[in-house]
């Protein structure tokens, strides 16, 4: 409950007053014309990119990508208390494990980011294979106390047989964010202190239902390989 409010309290600053512009429509404009230009080289040469990109929007880029990689670390927290408490581990081994083990995860993103991003860029769609088959990869790191590499290799066996119900459970968990968040949208005007308290709020939950998700999903595999 705690970890809950606490990221409830961050996405509320967040949303409520982002670092930067979050206003990318100079972008759009941008790409409309250069669209319908005659000669799009032309166009780009004489009305660069970077000349509707300001500071502020560079700014919020780089605070809304902190703010994913905070979400991420919480997540992965309450996933460490989750199968501790799952494993009859006493709660208050939680911190020790997660700190201990979660600088291999620091190393791991440092080194994969870019080819992460190159691997997205090109092939969008590589998630819906690759987040099941590394499911259980972080459970691994925390609770084998595998490097990020051999954890990677270990969930894309462990989760043999059941990357098609990691996938359907995601894609629910997924829906209904999207779907409670179309329906705030309707409900609440964007830039409101009701939005952002309510979308913080929802953001904050589903962060950690996602994470729990994952913890159930790695005691079940690992229940299951030693019986």
């Amino acid at each position: 409950m705690l970890l809950l409010l606490f990221v409830w309290g961050v996405s509320f600053c967040f949303f409520l007053a982002p670092p930067g512009d979050p206003d990318f429509s100079q972008i759009m404009f941008w790409y409309e014309d250069a669209m319908q230009a005659e000669d799009v080289y032309q166009f780009m040469t004489q009305t660069p990119l970077a000349s509707v990109i300001t500071l502020q929007n560079c700014l919020y880029v780089i605070s809304f990508l902190g703010y994913v990689f905070f979400l991420f670390l919480c997540g992965l927290f309450y996933f460490v208390m989750y199968v501790c408490d799952l494993r009859k581990v006493p709660i208050a081994r939680a911190p020790k494990i997660y700190f201990s083990r979660v600088g291999w995860f620091l190393v791991f993103t440092a080194v994969a980011f870019i080819p992460i991003v190159l691997l997205f860029s090109f092939l969008p769609y590589m998630f819906l294979i690759l987040i099941p088959a590394l499911y259980a990869m972080f459970g691994i790191i925390f609770f084998d106390k595998k490097n990020p590499f051999s954890a990677m290799a270990g969930s894309i066996v462990a989760t043999f047989g059941h990357k098609l119900s990691i996938f359907i459970e995601l894609t629910v968990i997924v829906s209904i964010y999207y779907c409670i968040n179309i329906v705030i949208s309707a409900v609440l005007h964007e830039g409101t202190l009701g939005m952002a308290l309510v979308s913080s709020f929802v953001t904050a939950y589903f962060t950690l239902v996602i994470a729990r998700n994952m913890g159930t999903r790695f005691h079940m595999i690992t229940m299951l390989k030693k019986e």
